[in-house]
């Protein structure tokens, strides 16, 4: 998206306040900013980019049970479950959002200095409704994590803001229903006018709508909303209507032999180690290591691994994009590339790991397996005994894009999700063929060699639930779901809390756990304590 340096210092003026507050001569205020809309769309573009999601998917890695440590971090406090006011992990997530938050009201809040001209009326319209949306979604997250429980209207919630508050304000935390009530109508308003996102000063292209905010992000993010708040006649339906009227089909997986390049020349060399993992229980080795080897680089490659190489959309329903160097996203897991020799901070959770080397049945094998570890990884045969020097297991699910190996758009929806949101909802019903149904066709979908993958049968609903955290575990794994899904539904699983492997876990022992139970504190963040020593609220239970 086109950015301007203007707006840095534009955010560099905003963020220094004179004493005095003295307009200086020449000062390139609010006034002075937004008298078009043609500076609207700018800022908005800007305001895309304090948009993201990465703190919640580098939180919910470490607190769960998603990545063990890595060969080339020493140690973290987080991923050894040491939570406490002053973490970085909270206040990343809190501050990320309470920043787009702010870029979003002061969008909203210029666009009404000024009356736009009838033929820019609709642009105009979308621009707010953009700013909106992704003001709620922000107010949404910072729920998620810091309410012990969004499903109750009277839990203390976050700071709800719908204004530009002065340096000096007080704001405190609203209740979950007042701040739902701020999520609702940013999301009303933003159905009814949405229009046609614009990309500068033209529409953008539909190809590229999906990286704007569109209906169906405003379809999937009230089935997702109203999942967690348990509201599951409202969540169904929202996911229905994204099944239906969405047009996104879920990416598929097959391959063959035939499918690939068979020259040496065609295939992108890695840095680091070519060992291929030897599996005797693999019927076809070969075609394997063949596509491993062909990877993300093949433009024949199934859709599904093209998805996560940024090639095409895929099953993503809204993606936050994210050009080449514009953000090292790919780093949170490894120093300088997802290979063995990229110097690696996480590996995947060892219990995680073994989940993709089962089939997925009927002679259906994951595509997981292939698509989110790299070829480079070495595999211990003796996994209790194994150190972090010679067990790396390589997280590879962010593969780079054309031009960069770093860089990847962070998929906000994806259908796979919508798909377990149905099937939760069936679940809840006690429709338990229908959840089992839904939960196949991720499933059936994620098969590369072949073979029918059989129906799941659910005798209650601890089944039902334990299968769609399992397939929610292996599917939605590094996007910031295992966290919450935990805390939702872990419960209804069956599950007493998170499953770390015992060696992904760094000299536990009572105050260093392996794992912690559901119910403990720290299944929700502590509000940081840079917020509180100025701004005085309550904080969340254990901290």
């Amino acid at each position: 998206m086109k950015k301007i340096s203007i707006l840095l210092l534009i955010l560099t003026l905003w963020s220094c306040n004179d004493a005095l507050e003295i307009t200086q001569k020449g000062e390139l205020n609010d006034e002075r900013l937004f008298t078009n809309v043609a500076n609207l769309q700018l800022y908005l573009n800007e305001t895309y980019d304090r948009f993201s999601t990465q703190n919640e998917i580098v939180i919910s890695s470490q607190l769960s049970d998603e990545v063990s440590m890595g060969n080339s971090l020493v140690t973290n406090d987080t991923q050894r479950f040491f939570m406490v006011s002053t973490n970085g992990g909270s206040e990343n997530i809190w501050g990320r959002h309470y920043q787009a938050i702010n870029y979003c009201n002061r969008l909203i809040t210029g666009a009404g200095k000024f009356t736009p001209a009838a033929s820019e009326l609709a642009q105009y319209n979308s621009i707010v409704a953009q700013a909106r949306a992704i003001r709620a979604f922000c107010h949404f997250q910072l729920l998620c994590y810091f309410s012990t429980d969004i499903s109750n209207d009277s839990a203390p919630g976050v700071m709800k803001l719908d204004f530009v508050p002065s340096i000096l304000q007080k704001v405190p935390r609203s209740s979950n229903g007042e701040v739902f009530a701020l999520i609702t109508a940013d999301l009303a308003f933003a159905e009814s006018n949405l229009g046609t996102p614009f990309a500068g000063s033209a529409p953008a292209a539909p190809a590229e709508r999906y990286r704007y905010i569109n209906q169906n992000f405003i379809d999937a993010f009230r089935a997702r909303m109203f999942l967690y708040r348990k509201n599951y006649v409202q969540a169904e339906f929202f996911a229905d209507k994204i099944i239906t009227t969405s047009g996104i089909q879920l990416a598929t997986s097959a391959v063959t032999i035939a499918n690939f390049p068979s020259t040496s020349a065609a295939i992108i060399p890695l840095t680091g180690s070519n060992t291929i993992e030897a599996d005797p229980t693999v019927a076809n080795p070969t075609q394997r290591a063949l596509w491993q080897f062909s990877l993300w680089a093949s433009t024949v490659a199934p859709p599904y691994q093209a998805m996560w190489a940024d090639r095409i959309q895929g099953e993503s329903l809204f993606s936050l994009v994210r050009l080449n160097n514009n953000t090292n996203f790919s780093s949170i897991y490894n120093t300088n590339g997802s290979y063995l020799t990229g110097a690696p901070l996480y590996d995947m959770g060892r219990n995680l790991f073994e989940l993709y080397r089962n089939s997925l049945g009927g002679g259906a094998e994951d595509i997981r397996r292939w698509s989110f570890i790299d070829r480079s990884s070495t595999i211990s045969t003796t996994p209790a005994t194994a150190t972090r020097l010679n067990e790396v297991i390589v997280i590879n699910k962010y593969v780079g894009k054309a031009g960069s190996h770093t860089s990847n758009d962070l998929k906000l929806f994806r259908l796979s999700e919508i798909y377990f949101i149905k099937a939760e909802c069936r679940a809840k019903a006690s429709a338990f063929a229908a959840a089992a149904n839904w939960i196949r066709q991720v499933r059936q979908a994620r098969s590369y060699t072949g073979g029918t993958v059989p129906m799941p049968v659910y005798a209650n609903s601890t089944e039902a639930y334990a299968d769609i955290l399992l397939e929610r575990r292996k599917e939605l794994c590094f996007e910031g779901h295992r966290y919450l899904d935990l805390k939702r539904i872990g419960a209804d699983a069956g599950v007493t809390g998170t499953d770390r492997f015992a060696q992904d876990a760094v000299n536990s022992s009572a105050t260093n756990p392996v794992n912690i139970n559901l119910g403990d504190y720290r299944f929700t963040l502590p509000i940081p304590q840079a917020e509180i020593n100025v701004n005085v609220m309550q904080q969340n239970p254990g901290y």
